[in-house]
């Protein structure tokens, strides 16, 4: 499939319930996400909002990431402070906002903030930013399951980052698209 982000391989495993997708690879560096005001690779860097100073990780993979790194997550937080961060000059072109708890070397849990769509229930791009993170600040493994209020994602890391992610087939709708959607009309 080809995306903004550049073409991703996608493989519908035997069994037909779950597709594994070929990611791409995530890269942590400034310029390429891009993060005003910083060089290099940025991760575990120092940020205070409301008072409260928190760590965050920045990465990409095709979109900007901001990965905080936290005791705790939850809606109402992913809430209250995502649209801040989303919005922050340092991100020139917004980016979307994870914010993590360390579960075990194989397992973590996210509550995202998406750019520009808000509270997110699950996202396969911060499903990757997410474990990348994780690995990279040596928390966890190379294989992690992500657990989101929408479901669950298994990510698989090679040591250059490179992401594979896998998750179950889920129908969420059914319909008839009418012909006359496919015609072209002159305007």
């Amino acid at each position: 499939m080809q995306t903004l982000g550049g073409k991703v391989q996608c493989c519908i495993l035997p069994d037909g319930n779950l597709i594994e997708v070929e990611m791409g690879q995530v890269s942590f560096d400034a310029a390429r996400i891009p993060v005003i005001g910083y060089a290099g690779d940025v991760v575990d860097q120092p940020w205070v909002l409301d008072g409260t100073e928190y760590r965050f990780s920045a990465a990409t993979i095709g979109n900007p990431h901001c990965v905080l790194l936290l005791d705790d997550v939850s809606e109402e937080l992913a809430r209250r402070l995502g649209p801040r961060i989303e919005n922050d000059p340092r991100f020139p072109n917004r980016t979307n906002v994870q914010f993590l708890k360390v579960l075990g070397r194989s397992n973590i849990k996210i509550e995202i903030w998406e750019r520009g769509a808000g509270y997110t229930l699950a996202s396969g791009s911060s499903s990757s930013a997410a474990a990348a993170v994780a690995h990279r600040l040596g928390l966890c493994d190379r294989e992690i399951t992500v657990h989101m209020p929408g479901g669950d994602l298994k990510i698989a890391l090679t040591n250059d980052f490179h992401v594979t992610m896998t998750g179950p087939v889920t129908s969420v709708c059914s319909g008839t698209i009418a012909k006359e959607a496919f015609t072209v009309k002159d305007f």
